[in-house]
């Protein structure tokens, strides 16, 4: 429990045998930000909802490590169930006890006295940095939340709170980069689909007249009337409370021995068309745009935890944009691996010929990047170099960082296997004979491509399995 101390109308200090600045705030119409940087930590008061949420809400909002660092618990008697204060919060509790807050402050000071200062440049994702920075010294996993007012109807509220502009397509951006440096390890939570204009999650899917494109449809049964073999809309069998067929004008009685009734029929109302297949179509209700089904951007959405280069980034940031950006003979760019992906997954559910698509991945970090130094983007170059060396000409081959990413297309799955374990090995010895001081260790996957397969699914368990391999 705590004993007030030190009041003022915006806050109550908390008394405490650690010599700590803990204060309460319960009057938010005072509240200042400029503050927040005197005190070990913050207790908000749920009694005024808004109050409590919007002061939380600019806490983390703020690119002052300072301010959006410290730890900040919400006071509430009633048990709290809004997945957005529980990611930005450092917990509920009913009753201020400091032996605990101090022992919370003490590790988040910990992890904060290991973070370096860095210069803002174009290499470096600022907001990705403060991301990692807070998942780090809280050393928990970000969630991902449903949120109605967010244009893909997720979002990681620590992250989205920094974000502006086209904060949809920024937000995926930004974890699309941090998944691409392997920052963070993925936990697949749900899969949307989302506007190819805008990124837009908000669609509505109807069917529409292929000619028109109206959606002013109604349906019918079609009939078949089996003496005479026509078929036609029901409407057109209709002659006061009996069936008859317009064709052979014999008046159809029971179903299943005169006629039956095969399949409907779309009409539409706009133009008087009629048609069995009508179009389906995806409006976006944020920016209007018509999608089709199949332009639609799909997006898988996950828990993520740091991973130790994540780690190592939010602790010294030192971006990888240059060598992201480099592009070597026999490669192509990891955005154009995609679609070439996409186009690799079509072949296969046309064709039915076999395909898989390999991962080679180089474990280095960023202890041993610095110290290789120049070195190290001659290492990348020679690696890069020594697999157009050894694969097929037909073979697509991409690079992102440390990772190489191969198509082998029309390739039995077994020898192409064979044919990845190989070249891993053989890097592997490549770098042993040449890179004496450290061990670089070389990971390899496959995965192959079927008529079900789905390029994001199938990149996103490649890093996965590498991961935790």
């Amino acid at each position: 429990m705590f004993k007030p101390g030190e009041n003022t109308s915006q806050t109550v200090k908390i008394s405490n045998a650690f010599d700590k600045e803990i204060v309460l705030i319960n009057d938010y119409s005072s509240f200042d930000l400029k503050k927040i940087p005197l005190y070990d930590a913050l207790v908000l008061d749920y009694t005024d909802k808004t109050g409590c949420v919007d002061a939380l809400r600019k806490i983390r909002s703020s690119n002052i490590e300072s301010i959006y660092l410290i730890p900040t618990f919400i006071l509430s008697i009633v048990d709290l169930k809004d997945p957005e204060i529980m990611e930005l919060g450092d917990g509920v509790v009913q009753t201020i006890q400091p032996d605990s807050i101090n022992a919370f402050i003490e590790g988040i000071k910990s992890k904060r006295r290991q973070l370096k200062p860095y210069t803002v440049n174009p290499e470096i994702n600022r907001t990705l940095i403060k991301t990692m920075r807070f998942a780090f010294t809280r050393d928990r996993m970000l969630k991902p939340i449903k949120d109605r007012k967010s244009n893909i109807g997720f979002k990681y509220p620590i992250l989205s709170l920094s974000l502006t502009g086209e904060q949809a397509k920024t937000e995926i951006n930004t974890i699309e980069e941090a998944l691409e440096k392997e920052f963070f390890s993925p936990e697949f939570v749900d899969r949307i689909h989302l506007c190819g204009h805008c990124y837009g999650g908000f669609l509505n899917y109807k069917e529409v007249d292929p000619k028109s494109g109206s959606a002013n449809l109604v349906t019918e049964n079609l009939v078949h009337h089996f003496s005479c073999a026509y078929i036609g809309p029901q409407s057109d069998f209709i002659r006061g409370e009996q069936m008859v067929c317009p064709k052979c004008n014999k008046t159809l009685r029971h179903i299943g021995v005169d006629y039956d009734k095969p399949s409907v029929m779309y009409h539409c109302l706009d133009n008087d068309n009629y048609f069995q297949e009508p179009e389906m179509k995806a409006e976006c209700m944020s920016c209007g745009a018509s999608n089709e089904i199949e332009g639609l951007v799909q997006y898988d959405v996950f828990n993520l935890t740091i991973t130790d280069k994540g780690v190592q980034e939010a602790i010294q940031p030192k971006g990888s944009q240059n060598s992201k950006e480099i592009v070597y003979n026999g490669f192509i760019t990891y955005s154009t691996f995609g679609t070439f992906l996409k186009f690799e997954i079509e072949r296969v559910k046309s064709s039915s010929k076999p395909s898989s698509i390999g991962l080679v991945r180089l474990n280095i970090s960023s202890a041993t990047e610095g110290m290789l130094g120049a070195r190290y983007d001659k290492l990348i170059e020679e690696v890069s170099e020594f697999i157009v060396n050894n694969t097929d000409s037909a073979n697509i081959l991409s690079r992102s960082i440390n990772s190489f990413f191969i198509i082998f297309p029309d390739m039995a799955v077994e020898a192409s296997k064979k044919k990845l374990e190989r070249l891993a090995t053989s890097i592997q010895t490549l770098l042993e004979n040449n890179i004496k001081e450290t061990k670089i260790e070389v990971v390899s996957n496959m995965k192959e491509l079927s008529d079900t397969s789905e390029y994001q699914s199938i990149l996103n368990e490649l890093r996965a399995s590498i991961l935790t391999s």
